[in-house]
């Protein structure tokens, strides 16, 4: 298999320049993500998606997206479902636990299949991440809720789900991010709790790692456990992801654009492969900093690499009665109505 670029990259507006084919062209990035600047509607960003492929000469090529339902859906035109936040099945969950797993299932699937028809592979989601009511509300209700238990189950059914459609799942934002008291897009943000608390808390969801290809880490420092954010903590990433929990997969940094780390790009891009991150996410677009950042860019290493894309084989698509989802969905008033094309 060739050699692929340990970097997940994205691109500008909603076609690309003719700069950005010339330096895309050159590299090999592991994927591209995609977010709202990117999309206009099915059509154009389908043909965006198979212009990356045919600039980066690679068919492979993965794609990404934050389409997790509730505030943060990248895909968000009549031609898609508005999906809920998941909150909504969390407080569901309290009241009746099946009816609320089955139906987390369903939308998580149907959201897959609206990804997968238009060739994308990877959803930056779920959120694993605890609720706080003291927090900062950057993750509130993209939480499916505060009781560690809950959470697992609910995001074991949506990674189910998402596998099921054919969509590889990112749980995130491991170590736990619910308690953090500031947004990690605008500053940087400390949480004091210790591994042992945080072990029977903020860690109990990511159990789902056993089953998990990816994971992706918060921009957070935990002084108790490290005095390095957790994107840039061997202690995080080696001993307690790698070692304690056992996790084979992918480690993806959050975008390194965000201003919870402070320092230049290039020492970033460096400190996260340093860490034990397996892959770095720049998300900004801007291709000035891809070209300053990329002599630091290393390949992704062939033992992680092998692991990814012989369990991305196993992920087989499988079909259900859609028209008996969106019903069920309608029903429950989780959404409003089916996506017209």
């Amino acid at each position: 298999m060739k050699q692929v670029d340990a970097i997940i990259l994205s691109c500008f507006g909603y076609e690309l320049t003719s700069s950005e084919k010339k330096f895309f062209k050159n590299i090999n990035p592991f994927g591209f993500v995609l977010f709202k600047r990117n999309f206009k509607n099915k059509e154009q960003i389908k043909q965006l998606i198979q212009n990356l492929k045919d600039a980066t000469l690679n068919s492979d090529l993965l794609i990404f997206i934050d389409q997790e339902g509730g505030r943060v859906q990248r895909l968000d035109n009549h031609e898609f479902t508005k999906f809920p936040t998941q909150m909504i099945f969390g407080n569901m969950y309290k009241k009746d636990k099946k009816m609320a797993l089955e139906l987390a299932y369903k939308s998580a699937f149907l959201m897959g299949e609206q990804l997968k028809e238009i060739c994308i592979d990877v959803n930056f989601s779920p959120v694993c991440d605890l609720f706080f009511d003291n927090a900062n509300n950057v993750i509130g209700d993209r939480s499916f809720g505060s009781d560690p238990e809950l959470v697992l189950n609910l995001s074991n059914s949506f990674c189910k789900a998402l596998k099921d459609s054919g969509i590889i799942p990112v749980p995130k934002h491991f170590p736990g991010h619910g308690r953090s008291k500031f947004d990690t897009h605008l500053r940087s943000s400390i949480i004091k709790e210790s591994y042992n608390d945080l072990k029977k808390t903020d860690l109990v969801p990511f159990k789902i790692l056993d089953k998990s290809m990816m994971v992706m880490l918060a921009h957070i420092k935990y002084p108790l456990i490290d005095s390095k954010v957790a994107t840039y903590s061997n202690e995080i990433i080696r001993n307690i992801l790698r070692k304690k929990f056992k996790f084979k997969g992918l480690v993806i940094s959050d975008d390194i654009s965000m201003k919870a780390i402070k320092e230049d790009l290039q020492t970033k891009v460096t400190n996260c492969y340093e860490g034990g991150c397996d892959i770095v996410t720049y998300c900004k677009g801007d291709l000035n900093e891809m070209r300053l950042i990329y002599p630091c860019v290393q390949v992704l290493r062939n033992k992680e690499m092998n692991f990814f894309y012989n369990e991305k084989k196993k992920i087989i698509p499988k079909r259900k009665n859609n028209n008996k989802f969106l019903s069920d969905l309608i029903e429950y008033k989780l959404i409003s109505n089916a996506p017209k094309s």
